[in-house]
């Protein structure tokens, strides 16, 4: 048989073979991720479009550390990196690649899109937003703190602290040092939810004995008072331990309190303020557990 005809033969059968590795080769590249470096190309975009304090989301998740690599701290603070919720964003910038959107941006109003190049950003804003008007996180600094061995005293140089691989949450230089364990302190810190998610909050393991009382003097309230606790995952998912309570006074009277138990996972509660609406008051959160060992505890709160 001759060359020619054999061409001619093969020719047909491989074809079909050909158009099957590049319609292959296509779709991988459309489903490839971009390379680690490729998100170096979102600097300037985002720098150009971010508002002030304006949230930065990845979509999808696990895809957040390299954005955050290549953006910094200016543009993903800790603050949003571990935020509590949504509720008190108005808008966000959301980074979506692959098709990915962000589940918890569902709902979201889009008010403009932007392509660059393997990544969408978008601008969403939220119709539910309600914007705190304080943060007793960021506020902690202004509190007072105390258990039942003594005050607490304030410290910018204290002993910084982590736990590594399964241990305790890192425990900050700027932080309230409380008599006895270390880990009797307040401080504001991260912790791992039940799905790993980083949580910015005040740690507050309870004493050993009586209450830990963080409280805030003169500080302006909303309407409610809103908040999520929650203990390091790696100890609350053994369930082995006491549950925990926190009290809220304002003005020295008990409004509310929430208690949380192993297995509750970053969970949410709110208190309505009632008569103290709209007033400036002191606010104070005390927490205690009958059996303080392991209580690896964290909230965060906020007026709205």
């Amino acid at each position: 048989m001759s060359a020619v005809r054999l061409t001619s033969l093969l020719i047909p059968a491989v074809l079909p073979v050909v158009a099957l590795v590049e319609l292959g080769l296509a779709f991988w590249s459309a489903r490839r991720a971009p390379r680690f470096d490729d998100y170096a190309a979102l600097v300037e975009p985002i720098d150009r479009l971010q508002r002030e304090n304006e949230l930065v989301v990845m979509a999808p998740r696990w895809a957040e550390p390299m954005l955050r690599r290549a953006l910094g701290y200016e543009h993903m603070p800790l603050r949003d990196v571990g935020r509590a919720d949504l509720e008190g964003h108005r808008t966000a910038l959301e980074v979506s690649m692959l098709g990915e959107r962000a589940p918890e941006l569902a709902g979201w109003r889009e008010l403009e899109s932007h392509e660059l190049g393997e990544f969408t950003v978008r601008r969403l804003e939220n119709p539910a937003a309600r914007v705190p008007v304080v943060d007793f996180v960021d506020a902690l600094r202004r509190a007072e703190v105390r258990t039942e061995a003594g005050a607490c005293a304030w410290s910018e140089r204290a002993q910084l602290s982590s736990g590594g691989l399964g241990g305790h949450p890192t425990f900050p230089r700027q932080r309230f040092l409380c008599p006895g364990s270390p880990f009797f302190h307040a401080g504001v810190t991260v912790i791992a939810d039940e799905e790993f998610v980083a949580r910015r909050c005040i740690w507050a393991h309870p004493p050993a004995r009586g209450e830990l009382s963080i409280r805030y003097p003169k500080v302006k309230l909303g309407n409610v008072l809103v908040g999520h606790g929650g203990i390091y995952w790696m100890v609350e998912r053994e369930r082995a331990g006491a549950p925990v309570e926190i009290v809220v006074r304002v003005d020295g009277k008990r409004i509310g309190n929430y208690i949380h138990a192993d297995g509750d996972g970053w969970s949410r509660f709110e208190i309505p303020l009632g008569d103290h609406a709209g007033k400036t008051s002191d606010v104070e959160f005390a927490v205690s557990s009958p059996d303080h060992e392991h209580r690896h505890f964290c909230f965060e709160a906020r007026s709205l």
